[in-house]
């Protein structure tokens, strides 16, 4: 415990202070006026001030010549050691970032998580409207997604010919030519949207000029598609302004994220802390784009302060439109709080009732699928707070397996070797496969809590034996609600494998497809519908039309595959 005679020479000016213990980051503060802060901490007679000077054994300073180095200072600090005092934001999901290497000739892909390097933008709503937004941008700005060494590539890829890259790697444009693209794209990805639908506009406008209609025609598509993917987010403002309007209770955040007048991103927090270190810890801690406005319930003292500090305009609504976003914000943000004080509710019952040893915030279930030995397949699913994260799910191959109990064993060892075991893990079946589960494991010197759902009659599986409970319980309903994903998403693993494996035999059949032409079609397609729905173009870009000829009149001549 530290004694009050370590802040006697602290002096009364702006600046970063860190209580540790053992050398480890335990709290990082900022203050205005460090002697005062630090008073007011070790003069605590109790809550968080007093377990922390309780705790520390060390204190260090850092005087800063004003409040605003403090702050950026102290986010960053927080946000490298992770304090435990220290409030943290957390992702009710994991949201997605649109990622520019740093490449000589930069490449784009779309990454789950801020780590590595490069320029990231985001983060968007949901992986499923990045991908739409990625694929236009990519007929637009046609950049590469490849992460081939440019040096060994001799010829254009598939990509070039479907106009999705514009061939920078073999000398179809000067690298000077796509590095100024690049820059035009990342103002798109800062949230000037108008950009796109201007630059679109103006390629259609010239080709029409040209009479060159088919151009046209193909750029006047493109910007149907993006204002399509756009509008799906669900609000689209009259005016091209980017703008925040952030809300909170109960210890959850929400936060829309209008660019360009569009509504790119609605994200939620947990944070325990006001609105005012919520603001601070999302612009600086986690290096997010400010936008010109943000929009808030109440203008206070400490907002005003964070105004000149992020050189950012705090409002309240003055018109009906911004009225209307504030409105939309605060729908969503008690929706969000309802949902997770209900799911909070079921799984501390969960808990109770079944003797499990953790909190089960973090569930991750796991099926096994196959047709008759072959193809056998897990599927890993994950819920979080009692709700599904679909972009944390993960499918493994597993051979042509018929043993289930060995089939899970195979997939928990596969798994958990290199990462983190959950709070709970459920298998679909009875006392054999979460025997298999205990076993994998102790295999693998880790251990969790593990239940199983007997199919036949709903009992729940422990360790500590079997529960019933009535087909309406809410923990049941749960428990049946992760068994029916798990098993949906095996079941459509094993028959995309099944569908491949066809096509693939039925290609080995057709003339003028050999194994490279095989390779590219099955890099593409998954199954045969999926060819069948392919366009004769798009296929004799691939394969050329002597071969597209010979498999197009094979599939149409089948029925059933």
């Amino acid at each position: 415990m530290l004694n009050i005679e370590r802040i006697e020479n602290i002096p009364h000016k702006p600046g970063v202070y860190f209580f540790k213990r053992d050398k480890e980051y335990i709290y990082i503060g900022k203050a205005k006026d460090l002697k005062k802060r630090l008073t007011s901490h070790f003069k605590a007679k109790e809550g968080k001030s007093k377990l922390i000077v309780e705790e520390a054994d060390d204190l260090e300073i850092m005087i800063l010549e004003n409040e605003k180095e403090a702050l950026i200072l102290e986010a960053n600090m927080i946000y490298e050691h992770k304090p435990k005092y220290n409030a943290m934001l957390k992702d009710t999901q994991v949201y997605p970032y649109i990622r520019v290497s740093e490449d000589e000739i930069p490449y784009l892909e779309i990454v789950r998580a801020r780590k590595g390097f490069g320029l990231f933008f985001g983060p968007f709503t949901n992986v499923s409207f990045t991908r739409q937004l990625f694929e236009v941008l990519r007929k637009v700005y046609k950049f590469r997604t490849c992460k081939r060494d440019l040096r060994l590539v001799k010829k254009p890829c598939m990509d070039y010919h479907l106009g999705l890259c514009s061939g920078v790697c073999v000398g179809e444009e000067s690298k000077e030519e796509y590095i100024q693209r690049i820059e035009e794209l990342k103002k798109v990805l800062k949230g000037q949207f108008s950009n796109v639908v201007d630059y679109v506009k103006a390629k259609m406008e010239q080709h029409a000029k040209l009479l060159d209609f088919e151009n046209a025609a193909k750029y006047r598509d493109i910007l149907l598609n993006f204002n399509k993917v756009m509008e799906m987010q669900g609000v689209v403002l009259s005016e091209n302004i980017n703008l925040d309007a952030v809300v909170g209770k109960h210890g959850t955040y929400l936060l829309l994220k209008i660019r360009s007048g569009y509504l790119i991103a609605k994200l939620v927090y947990e944070f325990e802390g006001s609105l005012e270190d919520f603001i601070e810890q999302f612009y600086l801690t986690k290096n997010s784009d400010i936008p010109e406005m943000i929009l808030v319930e109440h203008r206070t003292k400490s907002i005003a302060e964070l105004e000149k500090i992020l050189n950012v305009r705090f409002i309240i609504p003055s018109n009906d439109e911004q009225l209307q976003i504030l409105n939309k914000a605060i729908d969503n943000l008690n929706y969000e709080v309802g949902l997770i004080l209900s799911n909070r509710s079921i799984l501390k019952q969960m808990k109770e009732l079944l003797g499990l040893s953790k909190f089960p915030k973090r569930i991750e279930g796991i099926d096994i699928s196959h047709l008759a030995g072959k193809n056998t397949v897990a599927s890993l699913i994950v819920f979080e707070n009692g709700e599904v994260k679909k972009e944390e799910y993960r499918r493994y191959k597993l051979g042509d397996v018929l043993d289930d109990f060995k089939s899970i064993e195979m997939v928990i060892k596969r798994r958990y070797v290199k990462h983190d075991l959950p709070d709970l893990l459920f298998v679909d079946g009875g006392i054999g496969q979460v025997n298999s589960a205990y076993n994998a494991l102790k295999e693998i010197n880790k251990e969790c809590d593990v239940i199983g759902l007997a199919k036949e009659e709903e009992i729940i599986v422990t360790k500590h034996g079997m529960v019933r409970l009535d087909y309406n319980h809410p923990v049941l309903r749960l428990l049946v609600k992760l068994r029916d994903e798990t098993h949906r998403v095996a079941n459509t693993f094993t028959r995309e494998l099944s569908s491949k494996r066809s096509l693939r035999s039925i290609l080995d059949d057709i003339k003028w497809i050999g194994p490279k032409r095989k390779r590219l079609l099955l890099e593409r397609y998954s199954s045969i519908d999926e060819l069948r729905n392919a366009s004769r173009s798009e296929i004799e870009q691939l394969i050329g039309k002597k071969a597209a000829e010979s498999l197009l009149s094979e599939l149409f001549g089948l029925r059933d595959v």
